[in-house]
């Protein structure tokens, strides 16, 4: 294990960075006198999109990353730290500045921040949960065996927040849906984990993204793939534990 940052370090901080930076644009467009009410141009939300997929590339690999250049053990730490702005703040953010001005806005406001504040306590447990493996392998001599997850994984959660963003359903409705994906991210339901299935998964939704982005096809596409495929998971896992009578 490094004692500096490691490379892997380097790419975690530019998830958090690319975070920040579409903050900052949306930051730009709320605080002005001239914007309020406006909603958010397109070639604003194309621009924080385009952040938060190179946000999403970094979440991606600064684990193979680690693997191959090494860590100096501050990965984790740094992890929930740039999830929370990207996956986190990001897309509440978003939600907010296109309901700019619609006469549910506090409704979403409200929905926004309980979607913040449940990101950050899925990531912290997962944090917790991910040192305690670290803890009982080393005691154990084997490596760190993960299951499936519990709740909806933060990138997951914030796929479907700007789904919603894209496919602007009414201000009330939006508030509800996000109040969902909030209570999905931190309650106790069976979330898979499956390495190859998603990773395919993920590359695909990425590529339709930045094709989306460029103005290959329409930005609803993505968002439908995102809503669809990421949500039926959460469904069929909360349908396992009602069947299992929890």
């Amino acid at each position: 294990m490094r004692r500096g940052p490691s490379a892997a370090d380097a790419v975690t901080i530019a998830n958090g960075i690319c975070g920040f930076l579409a903050l900052a644009v949306i930051g730009g467009l709320i605080f002005a006198d001239d914007s309020a009410g406006a909603g958010l141009p397109d070639e604003t939300l194309r621009i924080c999109l385009l952040l938060y997929g190179l946000g999403m590339v970094c979440d991606v690999l600064d684990g193979p990353v680690a693997r191959l250049a090494g860590s100096s053990g501050l990965g984790s730490t740094l992890d929930t730290i740039s999830d929370t702005i990207t996956f986190g703040a990001l897309p509440a953010l978003l939600l907010v500045a296109t309901n700019d001005g619609s006469g549910a806005q506090a409704a979403v406001v409200v929905a926004a921040c309980a979607y913040v504040a449940t990101t950050m306590v899925r990531l912290a447990r997962h944090a917790a949960a991910e040192t305690a493996a670290r803890v009982a392998a080393a005691s154990e001599g084997g490596d760190i065996v993960r299951g499936a997850f519990r709740g909806v994984p933060s990138p997951v959660g914030g796929n479907l927040l700007l789904a919603t963003v894209i496919l602007a359903p009414p201000a009330g409705v939006a508030a509800a849906f996000t109040a969902i994906v909030a209570l999905l991210l931190v309650c106790d339901i069976p979330y898979p984990n499956n390495a190859s299935w998603a990773g395919a998964f993920v590359i695909g939704l990425l590529v339709a993204s930045f094709a989306a982005i460029a103005g290959l096809v329409a930005l609803e596409v993505p968002a439908v793939i995102a809503l669809v495929g990421l949500l039926a998971p959460a469904v069929l896992g909360y349908a396992q534990r009602i069947a299992r009578g929890g």
